[in-house]
């Protein structure tokens, strides 16, 4: 069992990273700000931090910077959390020493996997490593270099260079497979070597899940790998060659079928690592849903309800700039009532049954733009998503999406799972509270009522 500790301003995520770590044996500490975080460090003793980068007060990165400082702390592992896993905000993280990251909503598999394998207790540890030739160009800042690789597994590889980064140095890798495809990844330098062989040991940090399978294809096939002929001493030298003639045109029809059935495996492969990776992702939102709701079913504060709902669709839904908007009954009208990314400007009001919002609104139905929604919206009246917020048949109002952390090419069957339960646990807790506060209201009516009868 690990030590681990959370560091988040944000309690919902403290309790759904809490929970998968805690399903996988780890004792679980905790700690709301950064300042928290470094004051706990010798009364929890970690042995390893998961930090959210952006935070009140002292940020992730400026913690994790004072940590790689010279100390009892400083090879304490951290991986950094980010909302948008953008590529200035992945650099900010790895150029503060951080040792690997991951983005906001957290992933379970990914999470344990990458704890794991920092603590040293993943069987990836002790994957194949396989003796490899192949051309790699590695930047760090302004310097680039051209080596080759010796060494490689899944987890990371090692150049071949006399010209060598320091250990800790983030990087970016560019690496060419053998069958000419272009594999670039970000990583870490782990180990220096000096001298004539010398050269960088490199930790990958977060490489995708499709260019995974294919390190993993490239470091369990050898393709340089040749049959080794029986000895055949004691026969006349044309015999010999005649049966090694004889054996190589085996070998080479024997390995040209293999390369066949290698590449209907990987397709087939790739397919049932897609089907699993849409498992893993269902899986990963039905836990942030029951995480969520759990969470807004136990407020009956409508103020706090609202605040929750935000708090869920920034960092379960994945939302950079969206509106929630509720229905008054009264001017008919859908109101502004909490949101990201309209601060600057009011937010206009939307009849029902006008626009597409006023649309949504009115029959119930969600929208979802087609095509790719990689560049967000800024027109107010025009969402990427809209989610109607439906109570016993009626709408409350409606969820408005305009621009996503994650850049996505279009929406998938399982964002319109999600973003349609997220609306619906959103609508409950809101109806309840609602009702709660309206009988709070009538309750003190009615106190102040009989106070005033009984004087």
């Amino acid at each position: 069992m690990s030590t681990i500790l959370l560091v988040d301003d944000v309690d919902l995520f403290l309790q759904l990273e809490k929970s998968f770590l805690e399903d996988s044996g780890h004792q679980i500490a905790t700690a709301s700000s950064g300042e928290e975080a470094l004051s706990r460090l010798d009364e929890v003793r970690p042995e390893l931090m998961l930090l959210d980068l952006y935070m009140p007060g002292i940020n992730g990165d400026e913690v994790c910077r004072r940590l790689r400082a010279p100390g009892p702390w400083q090879e304490l592992p951290v991986i950094m959390v980010t909302a948008a896993g953008k590529d200035e905000e992945i650099l900010k993280c790895l150029e503060a020493g951080c040792d690997d990251y991951l983005t906001k909503p957290v992933n379970k598999k990914d999470l344990v996997d990458k704890v794991q394998r920092l603590l040293g207790r993943s069987k990836v540890r002790k994957t194949l490593r396989a003796a490899v030739s192949l051309p790699v160009q590695i930047t760090h800042g302004r310097k680039t270099l051209e080596t080759r690789a010796c060494d490689l597994s899944e987890n990371g590889i090692f150049l071949k260079s006399a010209d060598l980064f320091p250990q800790g140095s983030p990087v970016e890798l560019g690496i060419t497979f053998p069958d000419g495809r272009h594999l670039s990844l970000r990583g870490k330098v782990v180990r220096v070597v000096e001298g004539a062989e010398g050269g960088m040991g490199i930790y990958f940090v977060h490489p995708d899940p499709e260019w995974l399978l294919a390190l993993r294809h490239l470091v369990a096939t050898d393709p340089r790998a040749e049959p080794v002929p029986p000895p055949l001493s004691g026969r006349p030298v044309e015999v010999r060659l005649e049966h090694l003639e004889h054996q190589n045109s085996r070998a080479r029809e024997e390995n040209r079928l293999l390369q066949l059935r290698i590449a209907e495996l990987e397709e087939e492969n790739q397919d049932f690592a897609g089907q699993l990776i849409h498992t893993e992702e269902v899986n990963n939102n039905l836990t942030n849903l029951y995480i969520a709701s759990t969470r807004l079913h136990s407020q009956l504060n409508r103020t706090q309800v609202i605040a929750i709902i935000k708090e869920v669709v920034i960092n379960f839904v994945g939302a950079e700039k969206f509106a929630l908007l509720l229905f008054d009954r009264e001017a008919r009208q859908l109101c502004y009532e909490t949101g990201e990314g309209f601060e600057e400007s009011p937010f206009p009001r939307v009849t029902a049954g006008e626009g597409l919002l006023g649309e949504v609104a009115a029959g119930g139905e969600s929208y979802f733009q087609e095509g790719s929604v990689s560049e967000g919206s800024d027109d107010p009246l025009v969402p990427l998503a809209a989610i109607p917020l439906m109570i016993h048949g009626e709408s409350m109002g409606v969820l408005a999406i305009y621009r996503l952390f994650i850049q996505k090419e279009s929406f998938q069957q399982v964002d319109f799972q999600l973003f349609s339960m997220m609306a619906e646990h959103a609508a409950t807790a809101l109806f309840s509270s609602t009702l709660y506060e309206e009988s709070e209201r009538k309750r003190q009516t009615y106190r102040g009522f009989m106070d005033l009868i009984l004087k």
